[in-house]
């Protein structure tokens, strides 16, 4: 990660050179345009990105975090996960994008699950993306509260979960079983079964950087793990646990797919929560 020398050498040379034009992942490709896109537009036009020192809550491989300081010109972003998929992040970011230093803003910190982090970091913008839905349901008041207590007054929280479990693929396992509601309709067991039989090419969309480590077995064993820990929100859950927390609403999307849920769900759930695939939402820590 950027150390003392590479701001010297920042400082002197100025931001390394990057060329997005021949980028072959297609997992760094979403990561690097679309996610870092739709962050842009929901904060930019609130934030100066250039001034605003900003966190990401779950940032995995920083891919994104690298996009909004070459593309959109953040200048200081701090990412924090309890994995350290953003240590390959140098690596990846040579091989897609020739770049050969991280910019100096970019730094990179590894927590254990609800370590608290008010008090340590004071931000002018959070960031979360497709990683709420992965804390554990009896932590997420407590953790909104510590992040809302990062944030200065009047700075805002970017959060974004997709897909919401109950939609048609909320279990996070259309890699392995590409059958919509799949995890609603057949038991746990079934799930486990079909992954593992699965010899099938994978969606490289959807593979991230992790998937070398665990190797074929190990990433099936990883990926339905985080399936069964999957806190089950629902958007309205998320939204009213963020006011609790005592975020202002800025802004909220629903996004929904068009669909048709098995007849059978629509006497368990309602056709909202069931269609419901992706929650935006732009939230404002109350000024002073």
């Amino acid at each position: 990660m950027p150390n003392f020398f590479d701001r010297v050498i920042e400082a002197v040379r100025g931001p390394a050179s990057f060329d997005d034009s021949q980028i072959s992942n297609e997992w760094f490709k979403a990561h690097f345009f679309y996610a870092t896109d739709l962050i842009h537009d929901w904060m930019g036009k609130e934030l100066n990105l250039s001034q605003a020192k900003l966190l990401n809550f779950g940032c995995g491989d920083g891919i994104s975090d690298l996009a909004l300081m070459l593309r959109y010109g953040a200048k200081r972003i701090h990412g924090i996960d309890v994995r350290q998929e953003y240590k390959k992040l140098p690596t990846i970011a040579k091989e897609q994008l020739k770049l050969q230093r991280l910019p100096s803003g970019l730094t990179f910190e590894t927590i254990k699950p609800s370590q608290p982090l008010a008090g340590k970091h004071q931000v002018d913008g959070i960031m979360s993306w497709s990683t709420f839905e992965h804390v554990q349901r009896d932590q997420v008041l407590p953790i909104a509260k510590d992040l809302l207590n990062c944030l200065r007054p009047g700075g805002l929280f970017f959060l974004q979960i997709e897909p919401l479990y109950y939609s048609a693929w909320g279990a996070h396992l259309r890699r392995y079983i590409d059958v919509p509601w799949v995890h609603l309709l057949i038991s746990e067991d079934e799930l486990w079964q079909r992954i593992q039989a699965y010899e099938g090419e994978l969606d490289m969309g959807e593979v991230d950087y992790g998937f070398d480590d665990f190797g074929v077995d190990g990433y099936k064993r990883f990926v339905f793990k985080e399936y069964q820990h999957l806190n089950r929100l629902t958007a309205d859950e998320l939204i009213a646990i963020m006011r609790e927390a005592g975020f202002e609403v800025v802004r909220e999307q629903k996004n929904h797919m068009q669909d048709e849920p098995p007849a059978q769900l629509l006497t368990q759930y309602p056709r909202e929560i069931l269609t419901n695939n992706e929650i935006l939402l732009l939230l404002r820590k109350p000024a002073a």
